[in-house]
């Protein structure tokens, strides 16, 4: 995928939830759900406009991103390195802004969509699929598990990726099953941080080893 087809995906999601919010736009109330606490409850109201814009604000700052970042890249850390690999995550990410979005639309519109449920499920399938391309993620300063010891040391970098990759793969898979299956959100949420965080120690026992 090059970046070209990556921004004509990504505007067909703008378009989708433009139509989709101005659709539900007309059938919101006056005040609707606008945050969910940690146990997926709704504990903060506002206006109908907060759901209808943000949607495509969200999906709108996606685009950017994916125009923006190689731009402002810095020598040696090109993000052309990994074209391919950077338009498929940057349609992940957008593509995550447009499912939460459209989940935050029918929840406020009175829906019995369980948005605890929607949304967990929706971000450990994105771990998932953004795990199958991990390992293919060159060092840069934007995207990957950027930590001290990947940024100093390029093996560490790259096995560090390709070990994050098949984690987030086989964690995002089943943890998406189990958020669907019920698990209470709190419980998916510490294994979403569990997932992330693992690779962050896995980068610093690794730099240690090359330094013996």
């Amino acid at each position: 995928m090059n970046l070209k087809t990556s921004l004509l995906i990504q505007c067909a999601f703008l378009a989708i939830i433009v139509a989709a919010s101005a659709y539900y736009f007309k059938q919101l109330p006056d005040s609707v759900p606008t945050h969910w606490n940690i146990e997926g409850k709704v504990d903060q109201y506002g206006s109908k406009l907060t759901p209808v814009l943000m949607g495509p604000g969200m999906v709108l700052f996606g685009i950017l991103l994916t125009v923006v970042l190689p731009k402002i890249s810095p020598k040696m850390y090109e993000i052309d390195k990994f074209e391919s690999t950077y338009a498929y995550a940057m349609v992940l990410v957008s593509g995550l802004f447009f499912f939460i979005s459209f989940f935050i639309l029918k929840a406020s519109s009175g829906s019995k969509l369980d948005f605890g449920t929607s949304f967990m499920a929706a971000m450990f399938i994105f771990f998932a699929l953004l795990g199958n391309v991990l390992g293919k993620v060159r060092r840069n300063f934007f995207m990957g598990i950027r930590t001290p010891w990947t940024i100093a040391s390029e093996p560490v970098w790259d096995a560090t990726h390709r070990a994050a990759g098949r984690i987030w793969f086989v964690g995002g898979l089943i943890g998406a099953v189990i958020s669907i299956a019920g698990m209470p959100m709190m419980a998916s949420m510490t294994l979403l941080v569990v997932m992330a965080f693992i690779p962050v120690f896995h980068s610093y026992l690794l730099y240690k080893k090359l330094e013996k």
